[in-house]
């Protein structure tokens, strides 16, 4: 397979980490246009900001923390030349698991539902650090 297949999801994983930055600052923008005072953003401190402010500033902290672990399988599995059908298609599904947890915690922000992505998300990351092992070490070429 072709290795440079797996740079798709891992493009997909950088789009959505810009797509949620620009969604926080806008919602930021949004929120000292109704009068919340802009200088809290300047040293993170003071009264909070409002919950759809938040949810999009913590959101995109989280997507420089576990993702990082997909970016680094990812990129060893290009590197290692162990790009298969099974590695690409559990970074497509982990992504899209990503593009569901963003979805749910931008919008309604129910906690069962953002459990459950973020949960799916980790088994999947789980499972593709687990074949990488295994088409490395014990796996016959």
């Amino acid at each position: 397979m072709n290795e440079k297949l797996m740079l798709l999801p891992l493009l997909g994983q950088v789009l959505l980490t810009f797509y949620v930055g620009i969604v926080a600052r806008l919602r930021r923008e949004k929120s000292v246009k109704e009068g919340f005072n802009w200088r809290y953003f300047k040293t993170f401190e003071g009264e909070k900001p409002p919950r759809f402010v938040l949810q999009a500033d913590q959101h995109l902290v989280n997507l420089f923390e576990a993702p990082v672990l997909f970016f680094a399988a990812g990129i060893l599995a290009i590197t290692l030349e162990t790009v298969d059908i099974v590695m690409l298609t559990l970074a497509i599904f982990y992504v899209i698991s990503r593009i569901w947890h963003a979805g749910i915690t931008l919008t309604n922000n129910r906690l069962l539902w953002r459990a459950r992505a973020f949960i799916l998300s980790c088994w999947i990351l789980l499972i593709m650090w687990l074949w990488l092992v295994y088409i490395n070490f014990l796996h016959k070429h």
